[in-house]
C-alpha cells in the first residue's frame, strides 16, 4: 500500500500529493493511511502522531473533494484520536505538547466541514470553540462569516478579532493579518465580508465602518513607506539592535 513500510515517507508523499493537486489519489492514500493505524490497537505515540496527521490531511480533502458526509465521520475520529495522543504525551513526553497542531484548527476544519454540510448549528458551535481556544482568531471568525449566513454575533466576531489580531502585513504580494501562533486572513476578504455587512445592514454598521477604515489606513501606510511591511517583525529586530555605541564616548 504506496510503501506504508516506511509511514512518515509515506506521510511526505501523501503533503506532497496534495500540494500538487492530486487529490483523488491523496484520498485513497490518505484513507489507506489512518487505516493502517486504525487497524492496530496497540499503537505507540510515534504512530499515534502519524495517525493523527493523517486524519488532518484526510479531513482537508474530504473538504476540498466536497465529500463533507466523509469528513464528518473523519473529523470525529480525528477529535478522538487528538485527545488520546494529548494524554499520551502529557504523561510520557509533555515537551512535546508545544510541537503539536493547536486543538483550536481541529475545530475550525470541523466547522468548515460541517458548514460543507450545510449543518449550521454544529458549524457555529465548532467555530466557537476554535475561538474560545484561539483569542484573535481572525481566520476563524472570517470563515464563519463566509460560510454561514452573516448574522449579528458572527460579524460582530469578525470586528473584535481583527480588533486584537495585531497590525496589517505585507506578505508574499498580500495583505494579512495573522495574530500570533494562527493562521493568516486576507485583509481583502475581511474588508469584502464587513462592507456586506453594511450594506445589509447586518450587526453594528458604525463598528464595521471603523474596522474597514483602520485596516485601509495601515494597507496605506505600507504602501507610501511610512509603516514596515511586517511591524511585529521589524519591532523583534528593532530589539535585537545594540542600544549604545560603545565606539563612542
Amino acid at each position: 500500500m504506496f510503501g506504508m513500510n516506511d509511514p512518515a515517507q509515506t506521510l511526505l508523499q501523501l503533503e506532497r500529493y496534495v500540494e500538487d493537486g492530486r487529490l483523488e489519489m491523496s484520498e485513497v492514500m490518505a484513507i489507506q493511511f489512518t487505516e493502517m493505524f486504525l487497524a492496530d490497537k496497540k499503537r505507540d505515540v510515534e504512530a499515534q502522531i502519524m495517525l493523527v496527521k493523517g486524519l488532518r490531511i484526510l479531513c482537508d480533502v474530504f473538504l476540498v473533494r466536497d465529500k463533507p458526509k466523509r469528513g464528518i465521520s473523519t473529523v470525529k475520529i480525528l477529535h478522538r484520536e487528538r485527545k488520546k495522543l494529548t494524554r499520551s504525551l502529557s504523561a510520557g513526553a509533555p515537551h512535546l505538547l508545544e510541537k503539536m497542531t493547536p486543538a483550536a484548527e481541529d475545530y475550525r476544519r470541523a466547522g468548515k466541514i460541517y458548514a460543507l454540510a450545510g449543518k449550521k448549528s454544529a458549524a457555529m458551535r465548532a467555530f466557537s470553540r476554535c475561538e474560545k481556544l484561539s483569542r484573535g482568531n481572525v481566520a476563524c471568525a472570517l470563515d464563519a462569516c463566509q460560510l454561514l449566513p452573516m448574522n449579528k454575533k458572527t460579524v460582530s466576531r469578525l470586528n473584535l478579532a481583527v480588533e486584537v489580531a495585531g497590525p496589517v502585513i505585507f506578505t508574499n504580494g498580500e495583505f494579512v493579518l495573522e495574530p500570533e501562533n494562527t493562521p493568516k486572513a486576507s485583509v481583502s476578504n475581511i474588508v469584502l465580508v464587513l462592507q456586506k455587512a453594511i450594506d445589509e445592514g447586518i450587526g453594528s454598521t458604525e463598528y464595521c465602518k471603523l474596522t474597514i477604515h483602520r485596516l485601509e489606513d495601515e494597507k496605506a501606510a505600507i504602501e507610501r513607506g511610512e509603516a514596515a511591511a511586517n511591524a511585529r517583525l521589524q519591532a523583534a529586530m528593532d530589539l535585537l539592535k545594540p542600544q549604545h555605541d560603545y565606539y563612542e564616548y
